[in-house]
């Protein structure tokens, strides 16, 4: 929900201290914000057998829509979520924003209709190595293969998925988990490291055809106290973790952006249960 929020301005206030000081007056300046909610699923499966912290089935997807729909919720993307806060463009006074990590090829064969009939969009970030490695072999598999070169560019040019940056190939749990730095390495190895697999990655999506990603996601949500710095300096707007939480998006103010929090869409509890408790109070 958009609301007005009272923000000092500091930089006036220490300038009328340095003028004169017995003669200061602080004003608060208003500055719009609303809260974001962002939503995080990953693979999709009929199976019941499969479902669990991150598998949930097709007709959970499709419920979790129709709750927001019926709640007036509408689904935004990062690069209109980067127009409002650069207070270039708007958004709903009811927004949510839908995420995929991986780029299971479920995505493909069940999310990408479900969101299509409800007119609902989402973003989608691929582990890059993956997506090559089945556009190579053409395997289409449910269970444990991942959308192709084609799948990707078809559902970026349908609007329903905006693509965002989830490595190259660093999604991984050992010898690295996701971007933390491994042992032994050193700090310019990291930066060097990280760097090379995040160009990687935008190198791949560009191939494909698909504009450039503004947003990464972070591998499992894990950060090393460098990575922030290095996928600013590379351009990227947004970055998303895995902590949970709302998100405030303040107008002018372009760090709200980074480390966004999403709440993971588990099994195991209803649309109303699981949506009820993070969606923002009317």
């Amino acid at each position: 929900m958009k609301r007005v929020i009272p923000v000092l301005c500091t930089a006036l206030l220490l300038l009328s201290l340095w003028r004169d000081p017995e003669t200061v007056t602080v004003s608060a300046s208003e500055v719009e914000s609303m809260e974001l909610p962002i939503l995080m699923y990953h693979s999709i499966l009929k199976d019941s057998e499969r479902q669990g912290d991150y598998v949930v089935s097709p007709t959970v997807l499709e419920s979790d829509l129709k709750y927001l729909l019926n709640n007036h919720y509408q689904t935004v993307t990062i690069r209109e979520v980067v127009a409002y806060v650069n207070g270039t463009g708007e958004l709903p006074e009811k927004s949510v924003m839908i995420t995929f990590d991986d780029g299971y090829y479920n995505n493909y064969s069940y999310a990408y209709p479900i969101l299509k009939q409800y007119g609902a969009r989402a973003v989608l970030s691929p582990v890059a190595s993956l997506s090559e490695q089945f556009t190579e072999s053409g395997e289409e598999n449910a269970y444990w293969s991942y959308c192709t070169r084609t799948q990707l560019k078809e559902m970026s040019d349908s609007g329903v998925f905006e693509i965002a940056n989830h490595s190259y190939d660093m999604h991984e749990l050992s010898p690295r988990r996701g971007c933390l730095k491994r042992s032994g390495e050193t700090g310019a190895q990291y930066r060097e490291n990280l760097m090379t697999d995040i160009k990687k990655a935008q190198d791949v999506f560009l191939q494909y055809a698909i504009p450039a990603p503004i947003c990464y996601t972070y591998p499992y949500g894990a950060l090393s106290d460098q990575s922030e710095a290095i996928v600013r300096e590379l351009g990227f707007a947004v970055t998303l973790g895995c902590e949970e939480g709302i998100n405030v998006l303040i107008r002018g103010d372009a760090e709200c952006l980074y480390r966004l929090k999403r709440y993971n869409r588990a099994s195991g509890k209803s649309s109303a249960e699981f949506l009820s408790q993070m969606l923002p109070d009317d």
